[in-house]
């Protein structure tokens, strides 16, 4: 009988843990691009502390930003520039600044590039990051 209700108890646990669930306030956009990081507009890319903008992709455009240089996909954050506090608002699209950090022009609520985790203000959430992919000479964005 113990047996039984064990197999029946890790059933339920299995199946709950299926799915994806996505809560972010931020809408997905279906996002799968190839950046090459020898073109000039991603020049900065090469460097640790460096970050871009791409306007056309994702929600509200997506920042990408060089975190370290140990040659993997580790290497870069990719997320949406949209302020998950302010996803139906005009003023929501956050601007980049010293290429660390994001600021929301409505509530000037700051989001670091390096992890996308909100800085001291009232967010409950980070920003919406995208998979990346990377084999040396270009990135894989995609969610």
């Amino acid at each position: 009988m113990k047996k039984y209700l064990f197999i029946i108890t890790l059933g339920m646990i299995c199946i709950s843990c299926t799915g994806v669930r996505n809560n972010h306030p931020v809408p997905i956009m279906q996002v799968n691009e190839n950046l090459y990081l020898n073109t000039p507009s991603s020049y900065p890319l090469q460097f640790v502390g460096g970050s871009i903008f791409i306007p056309e992709w994702g929600y509200r455009g997506i920042a990408i930003y060089r975190r370290t240089n140990f040659g993997d996909a580790n290497d870069f954050g990719v997320y949406d520039l949209c302020c998950p506090n302010h996803v139906q608002e005009n003023c929501g699209t956050l601007v980049l600044k010293d290429n660390l950090y994001a600021q929301c022009p409505c509530d000037d609520q700051e989001f670091l590039l390096f992890d996308g985790q909100a800085l001291d203000g009232v967010s409950a959430w980070g920003l919406l990051d995208y998979k990346v992919g990377y084999d040396g000479v270009s990135l894989t964005i995609s969610n």
